[in-house]
């Protein structure tokens, strides 16, 4: 395997003729790419694309691996998330999309896909200090539909039935590695991989964060699906929420901004999961995704994927809060959004 970069991947895909002999070229890496390459190529006259391999090292500081026969998830994945985006039952406030498959090579795994022109990503314009609900309603409108669209694990191939990319990426390096470094949490941590075990409902993302959703003048664009399969979707809730709330803590005084687009999300998850399943099953996955947000918080702050925007005393602040509710086995997520809520007022007023 050839593990491509800005400077030998247009020899590769001259080699693959998927340039034009005389096309000229600019090819760039898209920074942020931790467990793969991604590449833009802006081309001329042709539409720009993106080029995609797996890494079987991930890039941070401590070890981790995982195999780099994940691209074929991710590429499977994508080609569900698309077909269920085609029913225009309902829509979002802003416009959302995937986007398009033009090539794979199995030998090298890897895949190209159409190019957003012009975006940012969501993370960054939050990071900004820039706020609108409306993307968070479109957020909560697509898990939504993700989720309730296959309910059951209808239309789910059985390749996503196997979770071990999902724990190779997920359970082992954020779970697990919490509790090596808080002994004191296994227990707490225990159940909750044992509750992932056992409450297999949906499509999971797996990847559904701010830094995933390019924003550019058409709308919304999903992507990065590496980690799908039939699963929970209450690590998703507990996965995206842990990005706001890290947002909320680092944004000081301007907090109720950003708690504000945590509501917008899950009144349009709510609306989008019931109509497609119902209120039910809306309450056990939102109970489940309580200790998931905990656990999702604190590691990203102590587990191999941590966050770079926090000063020390906001991660000791997270930390606090999240092992507290670690260790009291907290059960609702308005009972975790409200400790939240009080621990950024407290911490406001001294």
């Amino acid at each position: 395997m050839q593990l491509l970069d800005a400077t030998n991947a247009e020899a590769y895909l001259r080699r693959k003729r998927l340039l034009a002999p005389d096309e000229s070229v600019v090819i760039r890496e898209l920074p942020g790419g931790v467990s793969n390459v991604v590449l833009f190529v802006t081309r001329p006259v042709e539409p720009d694309f993106v080029v995609k391999q797996a890494r079987a090292q991930l890039r941070v500081a401590a070890p981790w691996f995982c195999s780099v026969e994940r691209i074929w998830r991710e590429v499977e994945t994508m080609r569900i998330c698309t077909k269920l985006l085609t029913d225009s039952s309902t829509s979002p406030p802003i416009p959302i999309s995937t986007p398009e498959l033009l090539f794979s090579d199995t030998d090298e795994f890897l895949y190209g896909m159409s190019a957003v022109p012009n975006h940012v990503t969501w993370k960054q314009i939050l990071l900004d200090g820039e706020v609108d609900d409306r993307v968070a309603r479109s957020c909560g409108w697509l898990m939504g539909r993700l989720h309730g669209g296959t309910w059951g694990g209808k239309g789910l191939p059985n390749l996503l039935h196997d979770r071990q990319f999902f724990d190779d990426l997920r359970v082992d390096p954020y779970y697990r590695e919490i509790a090596r470094v808080h002994a004191d949490l296994m227990p707490a941590v225990d159940r909750l991989i044992d509750s992932l075990d056992r409450s297999i409902c949906c499509l999971v993302h797996g990847d559904f964060s701010p830094k995933n959703l390019l924003v550019y003048e058409h709308g919304l664009v999903l992507v990065d699906f590496e980690v799908g399969h039939w699963g929970d979707p209450a690590f998703d809730i507990g996965f995206f929420l842990t990005h706001l709330v890290l947002k909320t803590f680092r944004a000081g005084d301007d907090f109720p901004k950003y708690l504000s687009l945590i509501v917008a999300f899950r009144e349009a998850y709510a609306d989008e999961l019931c109509r497609l399943t119902s209120a039910r099953d809306l309450h056990e996955v939102e109970e489940r995704a309580a200790a998931n947000l905990a656990a999702c918080m604190l590691a990203r702050i102590d587990g191999k994927s941590q966050v770079d925007y926090l000063t020390e005393p906001q991660r000791m602040l997270v930390r606090e809060v999240t092992r507290e509710l670690l260790l009291k086995s907290a059960s609702s997520l308005d009972d975790v959004i409200h400790q939240i809520h009080s621990t950024l007022s407290e911490n406001r007023q001294r």
